[in-house]
């Protein structure tokens, strides 16, 4: 399985808002958690990743949430 990260951000809100959003598309992710906790939100990224097959579906519905 190959996978590609799709988005990146620095709150786990905004990560878990985005996450919910694409699991209740049918697309299936991951998050890798890259930010140093004892500096949350200055130091690092959380970012999420899905599989190459579903980039372009992903895509779209990240275009979606963008846009509101």
């Amino acid at each position: 399985m190959s996978t590609k990260k799709i988005f990146s951000g620095i709150s786990p809100v905004v990560i878990m808002g985005v996450k919910n959003l694409l699991e209740s598309e049918g697309i299936e992710c991951f998050e890798i958690n890259k930010s140093d906790s004892s500096y949350v939100g200055l130091l690092g990224e959380i970012e999420l990743y899905v599989d190459e097959s579903q980039v372009e579906k992903a895509q779209n519905v990240l275009k979606t949430f963008k846009s509101e």
